[in-house]
């Protein structure tokens, strides 16, 4: 039986709140872009991130950042936990 890979749930995490902040960040250039051309600039269809932009991007980055780190320190854990798991089940494979 091969080893099985450990699933790290920190990493499954990132994965939705790194699409947030790509597009947040998308958002976000867009609204500045918008701010530059002064008819663009009177539209409010993104008055959120006009108000709250910055707020929202680095407490995205904060999250990431957090969640970064957690995947990293944990990855030996999860590691070893399945690494431990798999002798057992490879005992129980053997035929007697």
């Amino acid at each position: 039986m091969p080893l099985q890979k450990p699933v790290n749930p920190f990493y499954v995490a990132l994965a939705p709140a790194g699409i947030v902040f790509a597009i947040t960040a998308c958002a976000y250039g867009v609204t500045m872009a918008r701010s530059l051309d002064p008819q663009a600039a009177e539209q409010h269809s993104m008055r959120l991130v006009e108000q709250h932009g910055t707020v929202i991007i680095v407490v995205e980055l904060a999250v990431l950042a957090i969640l970064t780190i957690a995947a990293i320190a944990t990855d030996d854990y999860w590691t070893k936990q399945v690494a431990a798991e798999q002798p057992v089940a490879q005992e129980k494979d053997k035929p007697s």
